[in-house]
Formats: structure tokens, sequence, C-alpha cells
């Protein structure tokens, strides 16, 4: 049985997915699926809808990426539970995972280990994470699906317009293009009717106002002023 089946229907295309495979061999297999059947698609502008196994946000956002970043199809909408939802508006799943990025961008099936250095580019899609002593200069955006453990640098050397989003970040040095700082995470103001919040959602890092700046990705000045 294949992990992956694509199917057309009125709307855009569905996706039956394995429930038992690993997600990071998934998300290898949809990247082969939807690269051998680049020239079928053509550029297209579809509605995805999801089907076979239950995603969290942050997941969807990885598939979306991986059909976009090998294909030339363009994912518009997210139909789930019957209801069309914008992708690039709710919540984790926000405008940063569906910018326009740089074309091949490359995908690591798991985590660049201590040691490494880690040269592309390209963007960086990291399925894993980027372990404590590896270094990583991407030439576009770098989105780490774990921890950012190690050094790295986006929009290397020169792109300041570039992002890093990771879904666990302590705030260690980073770079973007020429801005190089490490870079506190902005609590989200006390509110009586909110309980407190672990941080666990994942953390954008962007040059705002020439400066390296660090918020969850659903809120705060990357939402108001970067949608």
């Amino acid at each position: 049985m294949e992990s992956c089946t694509i199917k057309s229907n009125t709307h855009g295309i569905t996706l039956i997915l394995d429930s038992e495979i690993s997600f990071e061999h998934l998300v290898k297999d949809i990247c082969t699926k939807f690269a051998t059947a680049k020239d079928f698609f053509g550029d297209a502008s579809l509605i995805l809808t999801i089907s076979g196994r239950e995603l969290s946000n942050q997941e969807v956002a990885v598939i979306v990426e991986a059909i976009e970043l090998n294909s030339s199809i363009h994912i518009i909408l997210i139909e789930e539970d019957n209801q069309l939802k914008d992708i690039r508006m709710q919540g984790k799943i926000d405008r940063f995972y569906f910018d326009q990025i740089y074309e091949n961008a490359r995908i690591v099936t798991g985590s660049i280990k201590s040691d490494t250095v880690f040269e592309t580019e390209q963007s960086l899609v990291v399925l894993g994470d980027i372990k404590d002593g590896a270094t990583v200069k991407a030439g576009g955006n770098v989105i780490i699906y774990g921890a950012l453990l190690g050094e790295v640098h986006a929009g290397y050397p020169n792109e300041d317009a570039c992002y890093i989003i990771a879904g666990c970040y302590d705030g260690r040095e980073v770079s973007i293009g020429t801005h190089t700082g490490s870079c506190e995470v902005a609590k989200p103001k006390r509110s009586l009717f909110r309980k407190n919040e672990n941080h666990s959602e994942a953390l954008a890092i962007a040059v705002y106002d020439d400066t390296l700046t660090c918020e969850p990705i659903n809120r705060g000045i990357f939402k108001e002023h970067l949608t």
C-alpha cells in the first residue's frame, strides 16, 4: 500500500495518507510523489483536502510546503471538516510557512547533527533538530520542525528579508542577512481570561525595524505587520 495517494476532486486534490508510517518518511514520499507528477498538475492553484491521518497544524504546514516545493502547485485553501480555511491565517499555519520560498528548497528528513556544517544557496526545511554544535547557512529561509540548538544563518550572506522558524528556540544567537544577535522571545500580554501558556508553539525570527525580533508566529508584530 502506498503511503500517500492523490485523487482529484471538484475543487482541487485529496491527499489520502497512511496512518501508520512515520511522519518523516511520509513527507519524503509526498515530496517524491509530487515531484514525479509535476508535469501532470502544471501551474495550478488548488484546494487541498487531507484524509486518512490525524495531523497537527504544524504537520499540515509541512505537508503543504512539501507539495509546493516539489511542484508548481499553489495551495490556496485547506478543506477541513467540510469548511474551507485560509491556511495563511489559521493559528500556527502562518504566512511564514507559505511565502514564495526559493525554488527547490532543501528538505532534511531528520536532524542536522553536532559538528556538521550544512550550507545551501536555497531555503532549508529541517524535519528534526539542528543540534548543538551544528552550523547551518542558507541563502533563503530556515524552517526547523524541531529545536534550534546550533548556529543558524538565514539569508546568507546579506538577505535581510529572510526569516527563521523553529518549533523550539531558547534565545541563542542567530543570524539573518547582515544581522546577528541573541533574540529574546516576546511574551504575550497577560489577560484575566487567558491561562498561562507554555510557549510550545512555533516561533519566528525576522528582522523588524532593523532589529532581530522573535515572537510566536500567529500573534504580535508578525501577524499584524507581515500578513
